[in-house]
């Protein structure tokens, strides 16, 4: 049986979803460096530099930039959810106009459980994520 590891947080906007999480070593970028209609990072020397985000869990440790993360709202791409671990109000904005889940301020920090390729259940309605770990 896969292990599961809940850890609570903070809503920044309602919701429940179950995807794979993709992880950002990195601080991210929204507004100039996605691509919202094919669904990937477009930062050259960024981790993330073209992997596809759209239907993830994105994983962060938080936004940089003036922009945030708008344009994911703007496109048919985008993620299913954002987990961070410091919250911004540029997050919250983003999550409201993309209407997916986000949660932050969490009891143990993600980035040092969730890897790319977990299960992870985003429950801010609730105030929790559900980690599945990869076989």
């Amino acid at each position: 049986m896969a292990e599961k590891i809940i850890i609570k947080g903070r809503c920044e906007y309602p919701g429940k979803v179950r995807a794979e999480a993709l992880v950002s070593p990195k601080p991210l970028e929204g507004f100039t460096n996605c691509n919202p209609r094919k669904g990937y990072t477009t930062e050259r020397n960024h981790p993330l530099f073209k992997v596809p985000y759209n239907g993830k869990v994105m994983v962060y440790p938080l936004p940089r930039g003036s922009g945030g993360f708008m344009m994911y709202g703007s496109g048919p791409m985008k993620p299913a959810a954002f987990v961070h671990t410091e919250g911004c109000p540029l997050s919250v904005a983003c999550a409201m106009v993309a209407h997916v889940p986000s949660m932050t301020d969490f009891e143990r920090d993600p980035m040092e459980v969730i890897e790319t390729g977990d299960m992870v259940f985003v429950n801010a309605d609730e105030g929790y994520i559900e980690i599945t770990k990869k076989d």
